[in-house]
């Protein structure tokens, strides 16, 4: 679906998610429910950045699942590019997850230590093969690093061997 210029690149709308409270073993009754979302509504456009914060416990992680549809709401509507991502599975889903991604507070504890930078950011390459067949991954990845300011050089170097706003990036 085309985007035309004034709709938001991603629209949440009524944003909902409750986890049901069960009782009994053989025949589980709902008897509550955890309100972990309850209402989340924003639009976001091109080129403009969005950060969700609160105390924990809040619902913050769940957003972000529910954005990228590792979660599925119990209400509410995703619009990615006009389209409503809760809907999808498989390969469009697939080909939605390419652009959408969750960056964590804390990028240490989300890195593998025994992983280099180069196969950490190649990584995504292996699910998404089509994007850089293998010959072209290791100048992808390099390219990657030059755009977040990070010397190209630094593809075999290890997570500890940076500092914490290169981590981040």
């Amino acid at each position: 679906m085309a985007q035309t210029a004034t709709e938001p690149l991603l629209e949440v709308s009524g944003l909902v998610k409750h986890y049901p409270l069960t009782q009994g073993i053989l025949f589980r009754k709902q008897v509550g429910a955890v309100k972990a979302v309850d209402g989340v509504d924003f639009a976001l456009g091109r080129g403009e950045t969005l950060g969700i914060v609160g105390e924990s416990g809040c619902g913050k992680s769940t957003v972000a699942k529910m954005l990228v549809n590792l979660e599925k709401p119990t209400d509410g509507t995703i619009k990615y590019k006009g389209e409503d991502i809760t809907r999808l599975s498989g390969r469009a889903l697939k080909a939605v997850r390419r652009n959408i991604q969750m960056v964590f507070q804390d990028p240490y504890t989300s890195l593998n230590p025994r992983m280099t930078v180069g196969d950490i950011i190649g990584e995504p390459y292996e699910i998404h093969p089509e994007v850089a067949p293998k010959g072209d991954r290791r100048k992808r990845v390099q390219d990657l690093l030059d755009v977040v300011g990070l010397n190209p050089e630094y593809i075999n170097r290890y997570p500890h061997q940076f500092s914490g706003g290169q981590r981040q990036r």
